[in-house]
């Protein structure tokens, strides 16, 4: 249990525009930052950071919330968790004891894999360090790649020890389940509940998530074994899913953001060298055919990849389809090509990184000419093979959304084979035709009829629709506290003493209740701290652990449409808002009371058939009076009963 001064300490330290941009790079706009939202894949930038606020929101799906919510989300962590990344991002120390066995049960299964492949990172790098095979294997191993210390820390490499089961020992000591941690891809159970470590005998490389959390291992074989294959990575889990993540990004994002650039390469060892060589924004996708949500992951820190070929052609001709799902993201793609017999690892080792960065800034080359000057040497003057290779590069320039960019990449093949610019455009506006027939013949259902894709989950309006049976005056009542309580709305001439708009509606609602339950709880919540002498802040609420207080002080915080200061430039003044909560706010109180009163006499209605002549009397004239009061209050606001 984390202390509750100790979740405000950390509350108040995490910046909402340090934290968001560990994950996504935002660009200034006015008074706020601004990005495509991580939570959903748009082209067209809908994700509003407010530093004034400390609150984030999407006007495109909706999620909103404060810096600790954003990591939750984002990283699929449970808030005890997301404040210990906090915590250790801000440097604030959590004092809090180990977890015991019966913590662990009470654990659920998410927070579970972390903690458990927290701990094997942990047993593998010590491993390495402490034990006798794993200095003279493991450590051996990564000297004799150059690794240095540092670089070993820093990717927190490791070694597993060649037998068949000492981890799963050391982990069940520890308290872990053999459940667990086969959950976790890290051991296995064969008939008549053997347990066996999965890694044995080798090198490992932890993969770790956008937060720099341990989500999966890739491990590679150090003795020579035929029947064994040379990389063995961990199975998919609930946390770890091989097309959504790419190694090194927690150690590059902010290299990546700095340079605008990420390179990616294919192994482990080329990201771990070129860190060492001081080129840090460089992510590996670990032997696995590109993504477009790996492509999406480092589409938040840059629009630019440069793409590091191996100087192998075949293995380069089998991976051009990573250029096509890059240029559907719509990203800026770069390739360069490294000797024949050479990788980014052993290129950099033999160079340095000085003549690497100068190569690789000499040698890069748009996808066009990558693509072109890779097949010419075996088009030669076959004509078919030129048809060929001209139907390729159209096919390609037709995965790019921008029609501006399609336009110029037509000019340079166009160019550069000699061919009229028209004919590609016509042959590109053909498969780009054919293919959207293609996809709505895949949508197609039952009989023929087209199923449209499911829309974008929009928690804004599911948060509108959920209150829609809310009462509205209640809301602006409760919403116009959370906003402006402390905002002075009178003062006495005589004392000198200034009077919120607190004091105001709590003396004024003081015989009301709230019926809502969910803006009863913030308006309790308000008033306790303002009967305690406090000053509630907006962030009371926007970092309320409760979701829904926080998603709907968000969603109050976050006006979709905003007032140009422009409007000043023409001397047209627009009075805001807080400038009229007097008015406002009495109002507001007067259709509170009539609505009440609406209701009383509602209710008196019903009771009319069920009662005495006697009491029918006193009920009339309650009425009577009650509807008297509902007129004035009427008059007062200017409107007809």
């Amino acid at each position: 249990m984390i202390p509750q001064d100790t979740v405000q300490q950390i509350i108040q330290a995490a910046d909402i525009v340090e934290v968001v941009g560990e994950f996504v790079s935002l660009k200034k706009r006015g008074a706020s930052m601004i990005a495509c939202c991580p939570f959903h894949n748009e082209k067209t930038p809908s994700f509003n950071v407010s530093p004034s606020k400390g609150i984030y929101k999407c006007f495109g799906c909706g999620k909103g919330g404060d810096a600790l919510r954003f990591v939750m989300d984002l990283e699929g962590l449970s808030y005890p968790d997301a404040l210990r990344w906090l915590a250790k991002k801000y440097n604030i120390e959590v004092k809090e004891r180990e977890f015991t066995d019966q913590d662990l049960i009470h654990q659920n299964e998410k927070e579970s894999l972390f903690i458990v492949l927290e701990y094997a990172q942990n047993y593998f790098a010590e491993t390495m360090a402490k034990t006798e095979e794993g200095q003279s294997v493991g450590q051996s191993y990564f000297i004799e790649r150059g690794f240095s210390k540092n670089a070993i820390e820093k990717f927190n490499l490791g070694y597993a020890l060649d037998s068949r089961n000492e981890f799963f020992k050391k982990a069940e000591k520890a308290g872990f389940s053999s459940d667990i941690l086969e959950k976790a891809g890290l051991i296995s159970i064969k008939e008549g509940d053997v347990k066996i470590d999965r890694f044995r005998g080798r090198v490992i490389f932890p993969i770790h998530n956008v937060a720099g959390k341990p989500i999966a291992f890739g491990a590679r074989i150090l003795k020579t074994d035929p029947k064994a294959p040379k990389y063995i990575n961990s199975p998919e889990t609930e946390i770890y899913h091989k097309s959504q993540i790419v190694y090194g990004i927690y150690q590059a994002k902010n290299a990546i953001r700095q340079a605008d650039n990420c390179y990616l390469v294919e192994g482990y060892t080329d990201v771990v060298s070129l860190h060492q060589a001081g080129i840090e924004n460089v992510v590996a996708s670990s032997g696995t055919s590109l993504t477009p949500e790996q492509v999406r992951l480092i589409r938040r820190f840059s629009e630019n990849i440069t793409v590091l070929y191996d100087g192998d052609a075949a293995g380069i001709k089998a991976s051009l389809r990573g250029i096509d799902i890059i240029l559907e993201e719509d990203m800026n793609v770069k390739s360069v090509v490294f000797p024949d017999g050479d990788d980014p690892d052993s290129y950099i080792r033999k160079v340095g990184g000085a003549a690497f960065s100068e190569y690789v800034k000499n040698h890069q080359k748009n996808f066009i000419n990558f693509k072109t000057e890779l097949s010419l040497a075996d088009v030669g003057d076959d004509p078919i093979k030129k048809a060929e290779l001209i139907a390729d590069l159209v096919t390609s320039i037709t995965k790019i959304p921008n029609p501006i960019k399609r336009s110029v990449f037509y000019q340079e093949v166009a160019k550069m084979l000699q061919i009229d610019e028209n004919i590609l455009i016509n042959e590109g506006n053909k498969y780009i035709k054919t293919k959207i027939g293609e996809n709505k013949r895949l949508e197609k259902g039952d009989g023929g009829i087209i199923s449209p894709a499911p829309p974008v989950r929009n928690q804004e309006l599911e948060i509108i629709d959920s209150l829609k049976k809310f009462n509205a005056q209640e809301e602006s009542l409760v919403k116009d506290l959370v906003l402006y309580g402390h905002f002075v709305i009178e003062k006495d001439e005589e004392t000198g003493q200034n009077h919120t708009l607190a004091d105001y509606l709590f003396h004024e609602t003081n015989d009301l209740k709230i019926e809502t339950p969910i803006f009863h709880e913030i308006y309790q919540l308000y008033k306790t701290e303002y009967l305690n002498g406090s000053n509630p802040t907006t962030q009371m609420f926007s970092s309320n652990p409760n979701p829904q207080i926080q998603d709907i002080a968000v969603s109050w915080m976050s006006p979709k449409h905003e007032l140009s200061d422009k409007w000043n430039t023409f001397e047209i003044f627009i009075p805001k808002y807080e400038e009229m909560l007097n008015e406002f706010s009495y109002k507001m109180v007067l259709r509170i009371r009539k609505e009440k009163i609406q209701k009383e006499i509602e209710s008196l209605i019903n009771e009319i058939d069920e009662s005495s002549e006697e009491d029918l009397e006193i009920i009339m004239n309650t009425i009577g009076k009650k509807r008297g009061i509902i007129k004035l209050i009427a008059e007062e606001l200017g409107s007809v009963v």
